[in-house]
């Protein structure tokens, strides 16, 4: 039997497969990077900015205003964490026709420019009231905000006292929300899914199926694909970590150190249906009416944090109680002036 000589043979390279295996990754990722890149493109050429876009020294933030300029306060809407304008939609158009309304997209979020400034509560505050003047919109204003939004809004309150005529809490965000969750480190856990989405982002994985339906479930389709297109690229999550970021950090102590409310107009909005942290949520809830002497509490039973403001019958309720803040901007009582727009207030 002869036997084989392996002399000059290229030697075996122990790895190679494992190279190539990453080269192969590498492709793929380049490649979504691209489709990512191409999309983004694409939808930005579908969906142009419906509003104005301000500068506020150096970046743009984007304002849509509907509804005539008349006496009495302007409506400001504040969106949760990642969301903005179309999220408001229903909201908006129950509101123009009786006052000026005017929803806005965070530094970062939706059309509006990435900030250079941190993303805690009384910065972003600061950029709103920039761009509400750049904009040629003077206070006095009514400010609506739904989840992370309520803590904008009251630090919006905090800095400029004088020009804020009344608040509205939509199912709010509580300062003290992730101290006291029953889930340990669940803001740090938040934090690194936002990261996580955010690599996801740039390889367009966000673009498969409908991630975020229950956020615009409700919506015309206009604003779903508005939604979905500005929800599916990376500045959306970084800018959500970033606000998560400074939550506990800024926005938190900062908030806790903020001025009484005193009797400025409150309503204060909830929801029925929690599907988690129910007892948390609902406690913390029951504590924002007592910011001031002049609020009303109510909570619509049937109500999901997202569908408080994306379905269009529970539209109609926000949109009531914004309307009964502005009725008491003249002194009255948030209570009654609430009673004459919905006259069989509770659901739960």
């Amino acid at each position: 039997m002869r036997s084989i000589d392996t002399a000059g043979q290229p030697p075996v390279r122990r790895g190679s497969a494992g190279r190539w295996a990453a080269a192969a990754v590498a492709a793929v990722c380049a490649i979504a990077v691209v489709g990512q890149s191409l999309a983004a493109r694409r939808d930005a050429r579908r969906f142009p900015p419906p509003g104005r876009l301000v500068d506020v020294g150096g970046f743009r933030i984007h304002l849509q205003v509907q509804g005539d300029d008349r006496a009495g306060p302007t409506v400001v809407l504040e969106a949760g964490l990642g969301s903005f304008s179309p999220n408001w939609y229903w909201v908006q158009q129950a509101l123009a026709p009786h006052v000026r309304v005017v929803s806005y997209d965070r530094a970062g979020l939706g059309w509006s420019d990435p900030s250079p400034a941190p993303r805690d509560a009384g910065t972003m505050a600061v950029e709103l009231h920039a761009a509400l003047h750049a904009a040629g919109i003077p206070g006095p204003y009514v400010l609506a905000g739904h989840s992370f939004g309520g803590l904008v809004v009251r630090a919006f309150a905090d800095a400029y006292g004088p020009e804020t005529s009344g608040l509205v809490l939509v199912d709010a965000s509580h300062p003290d929300q992730w101290a006291r969750w029953p889930v340990p480190y669940a803001d740090r856990i938040q934090l690194i899914t936002l990261r996580t989405m955010t690599g996801a982002a740039r390889l367009g994985l966000l673009r498969l199926g409908h991630p975020f339906a229950t956020v615009s479930a409700g919506l015309p389709d206009r604003q779903v694909a508005e939604l979905d297109a500005r929800f599916a690229l990376p500045l959306t999550s970084a800018t959500e970590a970033a606000q998560m970021r400074a939550w506990e950090r800024t926005t938190r102590p900062a908030l806790q150190h903020a001025a009484s409310l005193d009797d400025l107009p409150l309503a204060v909005l909830g929801v029925g249906v929690q599907p988690m942290g129910a007892e948390t949520l609902d406690a913390l809830q029951e504590e924002l009416p007592g910011l001031s002497s002049n609020s009303s509490r109510r909570v619509i039973a049937a109500a999901t944090h997202e569908s408080l403001i994306s379905d269009r019958e529970n539209a109609g309720r926000v949109a009531n109680a914004i309307l009964a803040v502005v009725d008491a901007a003249d002194g009255r009582r948030v209570e009654a002036t609430w009673a004459e727009r919905e006259p069989h207030p509770a659901d739960a």
